[in-house]
């Protein structure tokens, strides 16, 4: 029911499993007899199941689903908590403020009652080394960590998401130090009411020459499946294309060149990535969540890919030939900077095991210097939000700033601070 592979547990009252499942076998026992030949018996225990249902309703009290939030971070002596934001279904949550949740031990950040389905939380925390030791190689180094979440929530039960930062002493690289990661626990909040159950109906008798009944459909015949109808085009005109859909199942689609129609793919309901790629264009990616009997329309408008990619991967990093440009002062990275950044989503398509981090710099003149680091957070952020809204999974990037300390270029002249200006494209899996 659960993703990410998050723990679960389930709590109830002692008597409340032995009623329900009472309540269950009875109903099963009622439905298979309802597929004997018809006969007044089997009018009669139609109508004791009805009523045995009605009872199970009104012996359990299911209230609205729940959602409670709470977030375990670090010793505040050694990592200072500098931001934290969190999100369910891309709305930010109101929590207390940074200064109220530097304790290590867990702490409930917010509770809200939420619609019955599939949902997605996205947590964000940074955090700065606060021992400010000048021989420490993480001195001043800011970490910023994004975890996402998709869960399921059901009506009487609660499910408990804490955000829990981990120090992992020995890593080798400083900026895996920590980790940010959700454990998931599910409680029932619905109670069942004291009452006594009915007998149980005894079996029709069978009647041999009576005819038999239409089958009942099965619980697998009832799922309805949901269905994507995608489209790939390029100057509005249809082009032959791979399709992969990657979720709780998987499939792999050809779309035809030159077809009238939108293709139909048939899914169960869920939360997908769809990626899409083409001989010629710039792998896209979408994320989508798609509900039970319905029809989900999905167009992807290609762009053709230059001869000369605008991207390089050397060792661990994704080289841009032309770098993203910042004006000072200022986080956005300028306009035609989108052109180079479709082809940092066509590198994470074609390897969708691979995690980047982005890191922002600045040069040495802007702001104030105790500002600096956080005004090359915010440019890396500027780049992890235009990748998010492309489609690209936000837990496959993170963001982190470091100010005027790794200069690229001396600070001397307006042109190696220019190029002080930037934001670095780290791969950390493949």
């Amino acid at each position: 029911m659960y993703d990410a592979g998050a723990p679960q547990a389930w709590t109830t009252p002692l008597d409340s499993p032995l009623k329900l499942a009472l309540l269950t076998v009875l109903l099963c026992a009622s439905t298979a007899r309802a597929e004997d030949p018809v006969s007044a018996e089997q009018a009669r225990t139609e109508r004791v199941r009805a009523e045995l249902d009605r009872q199970l309703q009104e012996m359990v009290t299911s209230s609205p689903p729940e959602v409670r939030l709470l977030f375990a971070g670090l010793d505040p002596a050694e990592h200072k908590l500098v931001e934290v934001h969190f999100t369910l279904d891309g709305q930010p949550l109101d929590v207390p403020p940074v200064e109220e949740l530097g304790s290590p031990g867990p702490r409930v950040l917010t509770s809200r009652q939420v619609a019955e389905g599939p949902h997605t939380l996205v947590s964000n925390v940074v955090y700065m080394d606060a021992s400010w030791n000048l021989f420490s190689e993480t001195s001043g180094f800011l970490w910023n960590m994004t975890s996402t979440l998709n869960f399921q929530a059901q009506r009487g039960l609660r499910v408990d998401v804490k955000a829990v930062t981990v120090l992992v002493p020995d890593a080798k690289d400083p900026r895996l130090k920590l980790k940010l990661s959700h454990d998931v626990t599910v409680e029932m909040t619905a109670k069942l009411a004291d009452g006594e159950l009915p007998e149980p109906v005894p079996a029709p008798p069978t009647a041999s020459t009576a005819s038999s009944p239409e089958p009942r459909p099965s619980t697998a015949d009832a799922t309805q499946k949901g269905r994507l109808l995608v489209r790939a085009t390029a100057r509005r005109k249809p082009v032959g294309a791979t399709l992969l859909v990657r979720g709780a199942t998987q499939r792999q689609v050809a779309l035809k060149r030159g077809a009238r129609t939108a293709t139909e793919v048939e899914m169960p309901p869920g939360a997908y990535t769809v990626d899409i790629l083409a001989p010629g264009y710039l792998a896209q990616t979408r994320r989508v969540e798609l509900a039970g009997d319905k029809k989900l329309p999905l167009g992807f408008e290609l762009v053709r890919a230059p001869k000369r990619k605008l991207v390089q991967e050397k060792k661990n990093r994704l080289e841009p030939r032309q770098p993203l440009r910042f004006r000072m002062g200022q986080a956005a990275f300028e306009p035609r900077g989108a052109a180079l950044l479709q082809h940092v989503v066509d590198a994470l398509v074609r390897r969708p095991q691979r995690r980047l981090r982005i890191e922002g710099h600045s040069d040495n003149m802007e702001a104030a210097e105790s500002e600096r680091p956080q005004l090359s957070e915010a440019r890396a952020r500027a780049v992890v939000e235009w990748l998010v809204k492309a489609g690209v999974d936000p837990a496959r990037i993170e963001s982190a700033g470091f100010g005027d300390t790794r200069p690229k270029a001396p600070n001397l002249t307006p042109r190696g601070r220019e190029l002080n200006r930037r934001v670095e494209f780290i791969v950390l899996e493949k």
